[in-house]
């Protein structure tokens, strides 16, 4: 998002614990943590490639004679990609800055808030407008009345892609999120006498489909990464991703952080400086395994 630089708070009697509101981890952590994200090979400059096997099929055996010829049945290929974000941050702490905000204002909180506030946000709303790329997303209103049965029929989609049922991921927007608890047809079992008066209507999984509530700021179609993530005028509201994360692959190439004590070439303060460069692919022979459903533009 955009920044503005404003003064230091200072502050004389005041906790030493951080609270920045509602911290961010990786919504798509699935994705990022993927096997493809370690099975990508490193090329010349940002391309990478990414390897994949093909075999032909079983044929009936011949129990009385040995004919013909035995052949190489399979081929490799290397899909060649390109690795767009390539990413640096750094900031200067004052030693007197850590001691008249009393140590709020440290490295390991600075970093820290980096991390949680734009790193990782970065990270999520650029491989949701990946994911919207990667195939043609479908603009069918989701209502309380409409909502299961086009989840059936985008289940039915990636079942009959060969997408595993066991591996998917539906990523939504809180207000998808809420559509679907109010889904007609959707049936729900609370049990009061063993939940302490506690009512949980948490939908977790659906059909076997992990789901997870995705901030409607991070799921939009395009993005300006100038500095941070800010959506673009014409960026179109993803409502809901349904993944297989084996159909993509979201690797980190290279990714250092570094800090310097106070130098004179510094004027006293710390420096730190981190770099990082990643990028997200979906994989030709998977493509069955991604549906993204969209508002109406």
């Amino acid at each position: 998002m955009a920044f503005t630089q404003q003064n230091v708070n200072y502050a004389a009697d005041y906790s030493r614990a951080m609270a920045d509101a509602y911290p961010y981890i990786s919504y798509f952590g699935e994705i990022w943590g993927a096997n493809n994200a370690n099975l990508y090979k490193p090329g010349m400059g940002s391309t990478m490639y990414i390897p994949s096997l093909t075999t032909s099929g079983a044929r009936a055996t011949d129990r009385d004679q040995v004919t013909g010829t035995f052949n190489r049945n399979w081929n490799n290929s290397l899909q060649a990609v390109s690795l767009e974000m390539d990413r640096e941050w750094d900031t200067l702490v004052d030693p007197m800055d850590m001691d008249e905000t009393d140590m709020v204002a440290t490295i390991a909180n600075v970093t820290k808030a980096f991390t949680e506030q734009q790193k990782v946000p970065e990270m999520d709303a650029y491989l949701a407008s990946k994911l919207y790329s990667f195939c043609t997303p479908d603009t069918t209103s989701l209502t309380s009345s409409t909502i299961l049965n086009k989840w059936d029929s985008y289940l039915e989609a990636m079942a009959n892609a060969r997408a595993n049922r066991d591996r998917l991921c539906a990523y939504m927007t809180p207000a998808v999120y809420r559509v679907l608890k109010q889904a007609a047809g959707l049936t729900r079992y609370v049990d009061l006498g063993t939940s302490d008066g506690n009512v949980n209507r948490r939908i977790a999984c659906l059909d076997g489909v992990t789901i997870r509530e995705v901030p409607a700021e991070l799921m939009k179609s395009a993005y300006d990464f100038d500095e941070g993530w800010t959506p673009k005028s014409n960026a179109v509201q993803i409502n809901m991703i349904i993944v297989d994360p084996e159909a993509v692959a979201a690797p980190v190439k290279y990714e250092v952080a570094m800090m310097s004590e106070p130098t004179a070439q510094s004027k006293g303060k710390y420096l730190y400086y981190e770099r990082y460069y990643y990028g997200a692919f979906k994989l030709n022979n998977r493509a069955g395994g991604i549906i993204v459903n969209v508002a109406a533009s």
